[in-house]
């Protein structure tokens, strides 16, 4: 017989706990550095100013692009988009490497991901462009579809061609993508019920 110091309910949540770290941990993790996404924004805001004189246009050919998110083409209009130097995090990876980003969004559409974006508001200060959405979005992250429905804010900067420079999203991406996936999930949701109001 084989005793084990702790009990194996206690070594599953145990494994749980370092999957979720290690998945969490790769997906804030840049391409040319491994300091957290936070640090990175910070930095992005120095490094990339943006144009003051963004119009209208060129908002709202943004917005539509993410309105037509998981659509046929997002890549190629990504590619449209977004500048060849920019900083990109949409809380589920951060790069400076804009093929990177278009393979994200080429990604989408190739896993079967349909989204549906609201766009609720449009604050503009300057060259910042804060985008105030919700997002519906059904996915495939292990092996049954799942739903999801979060809301989200886009920091959004252009260059004087009107292409993206910035692009930080703040959005609940436990509830929104983490906590659909087997295993991890059950770690996230345990963790947020921990610090529900009661």
């Amino acid at each position: 017989m084989v005793f084990y110091p702790y009990p194996m309910k206690k070594l599953s949540y145990i494994f749980a706990i370092l999957i979720a770290a290690s998945a969490l941990g790769c997906a804030y993790q840049s391409e040319q550095n491994n300091s957290a996404y936070p640090d990175a924004y910070r930095v992005a805001l120095s490094d990339f100013p943006g144009d003051q004189s963004v119009d209208d246009a060129t908002i709202e050919a943004f917005t539509q692009f993410l309105m037509d998110l998981g659509q046929p083409g997002a890549a190629a209009n990504a590619r449209k988009l977004y500048a060849e130097e920019l900083h990109f995090s949409d809380a589920l990876m951060h790069t400076r490497n804009r093929e990177q980003v278009i393979n994200h969004f080429d990604g989408l559409g190739k896993a079967g991901t349909t989204v549906e974006v609201e766009m609720h508001q449009t604050l503009v200060s300057g060259a910042d462009v804060y985008l105030v959405w919700s997002m519906r979005a059904t996915f495939k992250p292990m092996i049954r579809t799942v739903e999801s429905d979060t809301l989200g804010i886009t920091h959004l900067r252009f260059n004087e061609q009107g292409q993206v420079i910035l692009h930080q999203d703040f959005w609940d991406s436990g509830l929104g993508f983490y906590s659909h996936v087997p295993l991890l999930g059950g770690v996230v949701r345990a963790v947020n019920k921990r610090f529900q109001a009661e």
